[in-house]
């Protein structure tokens, strides 16, 4: 009897643990997180000759969300970074906003550059998408520093 305690001890205690490996978990948005990240950074928000620099017109319209000559369509987020649209995805474009955290950033529409958020009108905020904050602390994220406006950024991709 000790000994058939002792099996379905061991069995309760280690088979659960061994089977995690192969629950579903946020390993499957891994690829797909860099695979948005490379595309935007080196084809949809620039030219492909010239990977990770970023055009502002494209930046701009992706994030306004309005077609342009650039490399993306669509409304949703999703569609224009190519995920199914039950994929909560958010894209952010942050640079060093002069204290010790990045910030998000914002382009001007009047003055054509890239600029810190003010919270004025004419700005587009480098941020769309859900807010990953209420995914239970389950995310996948991948950053690429690139070249905007001759500023250096860090476009940020986060899935769950």
């Amino acid at each position: 009897m000790s000994i058939f305690l002792l099996a379905l001890t061991f069995a309760l205690a280690f088979v659960p643990g061994m089977l995690d490996p192969f629950s579903d978990g946020g390993q499957s948005e891994t690829p797909a997180t860099n695979r948005v990240a490379d595309d935007l950074t080196q084809r949809s928000l620039g030219n492909a000759t010239a990977p990770y620099v970023l055009d502002g017109e494209c930046t701009r319209a992706f994030f306004d969300e309005g077609y342009s000559r650039c490399g993306f369509d669509g409304d949703p987020i999703q569609q224009r970074v190519g995920v199914l649209d039950r994929t909560p995805v958010n894209v952010t474009i942050s640079g060093d906003a002069g204290s010790s955290e990045d910030a998000i950033l914002c382009w001007d529409d009047s003055a054509s550059a890239l600029v810190e958020c003010s919270g004025a009108g004419g700005e587009t905020v480098l941020a769309d998408g859900s807010n990953p904050a209420g995914s239970g602390g389950k995310t996948v994220s991948a950053q690429r520093v690139a070249l905007l406006d001759g500023r250096d950024v860090t476009v940020r991709v986060v899935m769950w």
